[in-house]
């Protein structure tokens, strides 16, 4: 019954433009600080929370630090862009409430949060229309979710009673299921994929009626290919508990990346791809550039998906390199509208298409029924959203031409949807979201561990690290800085 709650699992990126400390491409050189130096390879989520991290000690160990990021823009995945009024995210903005590290650092920047609405509503086609779904809402669309309930083709008795049996599984690992610390649950990440488990505990209708779709729109990918431990954790944490909350900031994501931009952006050079960490006998020794540049280190904190760390470090172990080569990424097309109105059904904040509709759509959002503040007054935000072959069929294509495209396929379904709308943009994601595979928790953790004796002075950070999500990127961020503090404190001793 909580669809709707997928499209706030989504995260966006803020859109800042930085100073940045232009590199020399006609000059290869090694540029070297007087004391020791900290590079962050990545300004995104978890990039930035080992930069403010970092930054707070600064005058404690009299080092430098400086971040390096690949595009123009930080942030990473959390981007956001005003256009006419309209706070246009790549993604949803709110932040649930097992997020503790984040809403922690949150408040410790001043950003305020408040709850997300407690009436929520969606819809899911099926049998050529959409069944309403909505919770404390009127006496209407209670009356509404029990018809669909009981009559859509999407649902049965048999999915709704395995559902249930679910939620028995679940709650005995309750307490063990969180985004903050995912070592609690590596007993669960078995080896076996969500499908595996469905299978192995006969609970193959209720993937079928809601499980699948929840995967497809929490992940943009589906049950094979995420880990057991990985779905148990998303669909009771953002669906099956009743209990759970979840958080917005009043300005959405992007004053949190504001916050940290304001506390980070003097150690930032945007427009920087690294090449290459560099390793030498088992320990860090600086980066290469693109532009040829060296630029040596004592320590260097990797921030970047699984899939560049193994591109830019060569010099890893196999079984490390293995560990990174088999982290998974989704892909997703993600498309925003400025409407004059709200093509939706009234109280409804998402309209969701399970596998085998005969569309390439996922869902489509209203965001403003989640964040009025999103779009101006009278005004509407729409996003659709494509996954998987579909989004990566569509990546082929110009903007123009993946508007129109979409465009056409949301007026089959939504005769309110203009052809023409305020304006449109359009998000790629070849790598969407970590879909941590069957496992793939145990794998890193264990690597983790292993990596310090393989790589001194080297640290990885990123959403992959922990229970994939915003607070993992965070968490394993502020993990890395941590580290390379104390990392570099022993070489200081050791110096003496």
């Amino acid at each position: 019954m909580s669809y709707w709650l997928a499209l706030q699992f989504w995260v966006g990126r803020e859109k800042y433009p930085m100073a940045t400390r232009e590199t020399d491409p006609t000059r290869n050189r090694v540029r070297r600080s007087k004391g020791l130096e900290i590079l962050v390879v990545g300004a995104g989520a978890a990039g930035l929370a080992a930069t403010r991290r970092l930054a707070a000690s600064l005058k404690e160990i009299n080092s430098s630090i400086r971040v390096l990021e690949a595009s123009d823009k930080i942030g990473g995945r959390m981007f956001c862009e005003e256009i006419d009024g309209f706070r246009v995210y790549s993604g949803a903005s709110v932040i649930h409430e097992s997020f503790a590290t984040t809403r922690d650092l949150a408040r410790e920047l001043g950003v305020e949060l408040f709850q997300s609405p407690k009436k929520k509503g969606g819809q899911s086609y099926g049998g050529g229309r959409f069944w309403g779904l909505y919770v404390g809402g009127s006496l209407k669309q209670t009356l509404t979710t029990l018809h669909t309930m009981l009559f859509s083709p999407q649902h049965s008795l048999a999915g709704n009673w395995e559902f249930m049996r679910l939620f028995a599984i679940l709650k005995k690992r309750a307490k063990d299921l969180d985004f903050e610390d995912h070592t609690r649950m590596l007993d669960l990440d078995t080896g076996d994929s969500f499908a595996d488990f469905t299978r192995a505990n006969s609970l193959g209708r209720y993937l079928k009626q809601a499980g699948e779709l929840d995967l497809n729109c929490f992940t943009a990918g589906t049950s094979e290919q995420v880990g057991a431990a990985y779905g148990m954790a998303l669909l009771w944490l953002w669906t099956i508990n009743p209990a759970t909350r979840s958080y917005l900031p009043r300005q959405g994501i992007a004053a949190l990346v504001k916050a940290l931009a304001e506390v980070c952006e003097s150690f930032i050079q945007v427009s920087s791809p690294v090449k290459r960490i560099i390793l030498e006998d088992g320990e860090v020794r600086g980066v290469a550039m693109a532009t040829g540049e060296v630029i040596e280190a004592d320590a260097v904190i990797c921030a970047t998906t699984a899939t560049t760390a193994a591109q830019i470090i060569p010099e890893l172990p196999q079984d490390v390199r293995t560990v990174l080569e088999r982290v998974s990424y989704s892909s997703c097309c993600n498309l925003a509208f400025g409407l004059d109105e709200n093509i939706l059904a009234d109280g409804s904040h998402a309209a969701l298409f399970p596998p085998g509709s005969p569309t390439f759509l996922t869902m489509v959002t209203n965001l403003v029924a989640l964040a009025p503040d999103a779009a101006p007054p009278g005004k509407t935000l729409v996003h659709a959203v494509v996954i998987g072959e579909h989004a990566r069929a569509l990546f082929a294509l110009d903007d123009d031409d993946i508007v129109q495209r979409v465009i056409e396929e949301m007026r089959r379904f939504f005769p309110g949807m203009p052809q023409h709308p305020l304006f449109a943009r359009v998000y790629r994601w070849p790598e969407a979201l970590c879909l941590s595979p069957a496992g793939m928790l145990r794998d890193v953790h264990d690597m983790l561990r292993r990596l310090n004796g393989y790589a001194r002075g080297l640290f990885l950070a990123g959403d992959y690290t922990r229970l994939p999500s915003l607070n993992g990127a965070m968490k394993s961020g502020i993990a890395a800085a941590e580290a390379s503090l104390s990392y570099l404190d022993s070489m200081r001793r050791g110096r003496k």
